[in-house]
């Protein structure tokens, strides 16, 4: 079967995949959940400097010692900046990259460039200190309020450094090959706007009755659209 590696977004960690790791696992597949330096289990970690360059080293260094090599790379949100750099740096290890609601890159430009002016303000007003912004509001992860309870209390603080350090060289879409899984439900126009970018590149597309945290909101549907993109690879095999 396969093997997945999941990357959580800002704010997040390896946690956020947890329904989504079961299912796929129940299926055969073998499931990576890695948490970047200073998210999740590893908040304690945090401090300034951290930010996509560490990300991306943090990601190439968990699939070098895991062995990993042919994987699905599955990268939520934020994350798309660090399946990118990933695809660049490391493409013999990915054998199909998924974009899950996610930033897909442009060379040279940042997240917050990406985003927009109305992004850039949002940043600035969740500024927590000189070097981190504390978590969206739960709307824009699009999260209800019935799994609140579980969601909210793991968000950590996210260094603002991430969201404003250009895309480190160029970005080929077609390195390795890629998929977009786009959320209807998303709040934020430029995230819906990047179903429409990866059409465009010529990737498949497929959509999700959700906000922008499907792996919260339909584990399940998502598990099984991530299922369906590694199908091919293993009829091949």
């Amino acid at each position: 079967m396969a093997a997945f590696v999941l990357v959580h977004g800002a704010f997040q960690g390896g946690w956020v995949w947890k329904d989504v790791a079961r299912k796929l696992r129940s299926q055969g597949h073998e499931v990576h959940t890695p948490t970047f330096s200073g998210c999740g289990h590893l908040h304690h970690g945090a401090r300034e400097g951290l930010g996509l360059h560490a990300y991306i080293t943090d990601l190439c260094d968990y699939l070098h010692f895991e062995g990993l090599e042919d994987v699905v790379l599955a990268a939520h949100s934020f994350a798309g900046m660090v399946l990118g750099a990933v695809m660049m740096r490391a493409p013999r290890l990915v054998g199909q990259a998924v974009f899950v609601d996610g930033v897909i890159p442009e060379a040279g430009r940042s997240f917050t460039d990406t985003a927009g002016d109305a992004f850039r303000h949002m940043l600035e007003s969740h500024r927590a200190g000189p070097w981190k912004v504390r978590p969206w509001a739960l709307p824009v992860f699009g999260v209800p309020e019935e799994r609140a309870a579980w969601f909210k209390p793991r968000l950590c603080d996210f260094p603002v450094a991430a969201f404003l350090t250009p895309f480190p060289g160029e970005f080929d879409p077609t390195a390795v090959p890629a998929a977009y899984l786009s959320c209807r439900n998303t709040a934020s126009p430029f995230i819906r706007a990047m179903a429409l970018k990866a059409r465009g590149l010529g990737w498949p597309v497929a959509e999700l009755e959700s906000g922008h945290c499907p792996m919260v909101t339909c584990p399940d549907e998502l598990a099984g659209h991530l299922d369906a993109l590694a199908a091919p690879r293993k009829a091949a095999a």
